[in-house]
């Protein structure tokens, strides 16, 4: 298990990782500006949904794994520091709370968050190939 939690750790600290959150984030809020258009189609919409709820899991996959495996932190220095990638990651779909879906919008700080953490890991990456 602590070559699994190494290699959570490196992974997440990856700039490639870091893009590929951002395109995800992305996505999702593009789909949700969709959903919100005079030109969304309710069989289109239909299938928005059951994208976002695929990368949602994958947000909260991430988020748990961190919190789990990240041996760069500590569970609760993790938690603190990442507490908005959690709440940002939880697929809403009930019928009862469509209302609530503009949670997904909170993916946009996800996305700040993950550029930031892109430019640093980058950053970092040139520094230690030099």
């Amino acid at each position: 298990m602590n070559r699994f939690s190494l290699m959570v750790t490196k992974l997440q600290g990856n700039p490639w990782y870091a893009l590929t959150f951002i395109f995800l984030a992305l996505t999702s809020l593009a789909m949700l500006a969709y959903e919100f258009s005079p030109f969304a189609q309710p069989s289109v919409v239909f299938y928005t949904i059951q994208i976002d709820l695929i990368i949602a899991c994958i947000f909260l996959t991430d988020f748990m794994l961190g919190l789990c495996f990240n041996t760069k932190y500590s569970a609760r220095e993790y938690w603190r520091n990442n507490w908005l990638d959690f709440v940002s990651s939880i697929p809403v779909t009930a019928d009862a709370a469509r209302a609530l879906r503009i949670l997904r919008a909170w993916r946009a700080i996800r996305v700040v968050s993950s550029t930031l953490d892109f430019y640093f890991a980058r950053r970092r990456y040139r520094n230690i190939k030099k």
